[in-house]
C-alpha cells in the first residue's frame, strides 16, 4: 500500500516539475488607461500595432499552454487525492491495529502477571516439601544406621502390634513417595512455567516493538499526506495566478489594440501634416523643440522633471526622469541627429536606446531607458533630431511610466554621465 503511494506520489512530483512555468517578466508595462492617442502617425500606429498583436498571440499561446498545464496537473492532484483518500483509511486500520495490539499487551500482561504469582506460589510449595523431605530422610537415614526398624518390629507385644508398626511404617514410606511424585511434578511446572514466562516476555516485547513500528509508520504517512497537500495548494495556485495574471495583460493588450486602431482612423481620415523641420519650434510641429545652445534638444515635449541628476535615496541617479502627465505612451524623441548604437534589454533599464551624435565636434551619446517596449529604430540606423525613437514606458527597475534621459559627453559608458541640465533647457 505505501509503496503503491510512494511510487504514485513521485510521479506526481515529475509531472508537477514539467509543468512547472518560469513567469518571465514581461518587457514591457501597459497603460491602465488609453485617454490618450497611443501614436501619432500611420506609420506609428501600423508598427504599435503589430507589436500589440504579437503580444496577443504570445500572451494567447502562453493562456493555451497554462491551461493545458492547469488540466493536467488537477487530473494529477485527483490521482492524488484518491491516493490521499486510500491512506486516510489505512491510517484508520492502523490506528484500529495500534487499539488491539495494546488490548493484547495489557493481556499478555496480565497472564504474566498470574504466571508470576502461581510460579511464586509453586516454588513456596517446593521450598516446603524439598524441608519435608530433607527431614525424613534423615529420620530414615538415622533408622537405616541403627536398624531401628527391626528393632521397633522385633518389640511388638504381639501380632496385631506388629502389624500396626509394619503399616506405620509402610505409610511414611509411601508419604515420601507421594512427597517426592509431589515434587517432581512442581519441578516441572516450575520449568514450565519459566518457559511460558519467557515466551510471554518474548511476545509482549514483540508486540511493544511492532506497536512503536506501526505508529512510525503512522507518523510518517501522516507528515507525508500534509506535505502532498500543501505542496497541491501551491502548485495550483500558482498556475491559477499566472493564467489570471495572463488575462489582465490580454485585456490590456486588446484595450490598447482598440486604442492603436481608433486613433489609426482619426490619423487616415485627417489631412496630411505640415513637413517638418529639423530644429523648428513653430506651433505645426509641437514635438519639436530647437536645440539650446549645448546642442540637444528636448527629448520628451511637455514633460515634466520628476528627478533630478545626483543623489537620490543614497546613490546616484545618473540621469534626469521625466514624465508627461496624463499621458503614459508619450512619444520620446532623438535630442539630436546621430546613429542609433545601442537598442536591448536590461534588468535595471528595461528596454533602452543610445544615440550617438556629433555636437560641434565633439562626441556626445544620449540614453533613453524605461521604453515601452523595444524600439523599431535598429543599430545602425541614422535617425534626425526630433524623430521618434520609442514610447514611455516602466520595464526595468521602474515605479511607472517615465523617460530616464542620460548625457554622455566623450561616448557612452557606464558612470561616465554627467547632468543632462548643461546640455538640454528642460
Amino acid at each position: 500500500m505505501f509503496k503503491k503511494i510512494g511510487l504514485s506520489l513521485l510521479a506526481f512530483t515529475i509531472l508537477v516539475s514539467m509543468l512547472k512555468v518560469i513567469v518571465v517578466p514581461t518587457a514591457y508595462a501597459t497603460p491602465a488607461n488609453h485617454s490618450s492617442a497611443p501614436c501619432t502617425s500611420l506609420e506609428e500606429c501600423r508598427e504599435l500595432q503589430r507589436n500589440t498583436r504579437d503580444n496577443i498571440a504570445e500572451i494567447t499561446e502562453e493562456e493555451e499552454k497554462i491551461t493545458e498545464y492547469i488540466t493536467q496537473l488537477q487530473e494529477g492532484i485527483s490521482d492524488l487525492r484518491d491516493e490521499i483518500a486510500e491512506l486516510e483509511e489505512r491510517i484508520t486500520d492502523l490506528e484500529s491495529e495500534i487499539a488491539d495490539l495494546g488490548g493484547e499487551i495489557a493481556a499478555l500482561a496480565d497472564d504474566i502477571e498470574e504466571n508470576l504469582n502461581i510460579l511464586e506460589i509453586t516454588e513456596d510449595r517446593i521450598e516446603v516439601l524439598i524441608d519435608e523431605i530433607s527431614n525424613r530422610m534423615r529420620v530414615t537415614q538415622r533408622v537405616n544406621n541403627t536398624n531401628s526398624f527391626l528393632t521397633i518390629l522385633s518389640e511388638a507385644e504381639n501380632f496385631a502390634d506388629f502389624i500396626r508398626r509394619a503399616r506405620t511404617f509402610n505409610r511414611f514410606a509411601n508419604e515420601d513417595a507421594d512427597y517426592m511424585d509431589e515434587l517432581l511434578d512442581l519441578i516441572d511446572v516450575q520449568e514450565n512455567l519459566l518457559l511460558q514466562l519467557e515466551e510471554q516476555r518474548d511476545q509482549l516485547q514483540e508486540r511493544t516493538d511492532q506497536l512503536e513500528d506501526l505508529r512510525s509508520e503512522l507518523e510518517i504517512e501522516q507528515e507525508s499526506l500534509e506535505e502532498d497537500q500543501l505542496e497541491l495548494i501551491d502548485r495550483e495556485t500558482q498556475m491559477q495566478d499566472r493564467l489570471y495574471e495572463l488575462n489582465l495583460n490580454l485585456v490590456e493588450e486588446e484595450e490598447l489594440l482598440d486604442a492603436i486602431e481608433s486613433a489609426e482612423g482619426v490619423l487616415a481620415n485627417a489631412p496630411p501634416p505640415t513637413t517638418r523641420v529639423s530644429g523648428s519650434s513653430s506651433g505645426s510641429d509641437s514635438l519639436r523643440q530647437a536645440p539650446n545652445s549645448g546642442g540637444l534638444a528636448h527629448p520628451m515635449p511637455g514633460a515634466r522633471v520628476t528627478s533630478e541628476f545626483g543623489p537620490r535615496g543614497g546613490r546616484h541617479h545618473s540621469g534626469i526622469d521625466l514624465v508627461v502627465v496624463g499621458n503614459p505612451m508619450a512619444p520620446i524623441l532623438s535630442a539630436a541627429a546621430g546613429t542609433v548604437t545601442t537598442n536591448q534589454w536590461h534588468g535595471s533599464l528595461g528596454w533602452y536606446v543610445v544615440v550617438s551624435h556629433n555636437i560641434n565636434g565633439q562626441r556626445v551619446d544620449t540614453l533613453y531607458a524605461h521604453l515601452h517596449y523595444q524600439s523599431s529604430v535598429s543599430v545602425g540606423r541614422v535617425v534626425d533630431q526630433g524623430e521618434r525613437i520609442g514610447t514611455k514606458g516602466s520595464t526595468g527597475n521602474s515605479s511607472g511610466p517615465h523617460l530616464h534621459f542620460e548625457v554622455h559627453p566623450g561616448g557612452w559608458a557606464w558612470g561616465n554621465s554627467v547632468n543632462p541640465r548643461r546640455w538640454v533647457g528642460f
